[in-house]
């Protein structure tokens, strides 16, 4: 599946979701301190780029812990929602782009820390290799790339797909056709952040995978 594929997938579901459910998420969203945020104020972290942001919930409760975030998504709907939500909230927006994983467009160092939440698992592990690294590319040294990722559920298992040599999940019917999604074993976590300086943490039941920019 390419990379064109995946945009398509992802435009067309931000751009057919359901406005109000979102406005209802936001109201409802959890916005205490997590794991994440707790470990990125241990390190100092101030200027935040939220990487593949949806519609900008993430991006809303980073903002909301007085963080500076910027952020991209590869579909301009997606963006256009996370505008209005910061917006809506009182918070700048200006700083949000229609962009690609694989090829951001910021310079080198420019983040302290990049945010990459339930991103990189979906799309095919490839991809998800050079991701990781364009991620680590515009962090500044001593900064670093969090990222989540998904394990495959009953949902994932029983919506029709199909599964490559590589261990991709292609689904090719029903409400998740078109997407991709890679459930990640420990050793393709190695995988995916060969070369880098990695740790994986645990905190207030939320794993997180943490690449360290030296």
């Amino acid at each position: 599946m390419n990379r064109n594929s995946t945009a398509q997938f992802w435009e067309q579901s931000w751009k057919s979701i359901d406005r109000e459910r979102i406005s209802s998420y936001a109201k409802n969203f959890d916005t205490k301190e997590d794991a994440i945020i707790n470990f990125l104020k241990q390190q100092g972290s101030n200027h935040i780029c939220d990487a593949g942001c949806g519609c900008g919930l993430y991006s809303l409760k980073l903002v909301r812990y007085g963080l500076s975030v910027s952020g991209f998504d590869i579909a301009e709907d997606a963006i256009l929602l996370t505008k209005k939500l910061l917006s809506e909230n009182g918070y700048p927006a200006n700083g949000f782009k229609q962009a690609d994983i694989l090829s951001t467009g910021y310079a080198d160092c420019c983040f302290d820390a990049v945010v990459a939440r339930d991103v990189v698992d979906h799309m095919p592990i490839i991809h998800g290799i050079q991701a990781v690294k364009e991620l680590s590319r515009i962090v500044r040294p001593g900064g670093c790339v969090v990222l989540t990722l998904d394990a495959a559920d009953d949902e994932y298992e029983s919506e029709p797909h199909e599964i490559n040599e590589n261990g991709d999940y292609l689904f090719i019917q029903g409400k998740w056709s078109g997407m991709v999604f890679h459930p990640y074993s420990p050793r393709e976590i190695k995988k995916l952040t060969a070369g880098l300086n990695q740790k994986q943490l645990l905190s207030n039941n939320e794993s997180f995978i943490v690449v360290l920019n030296k």
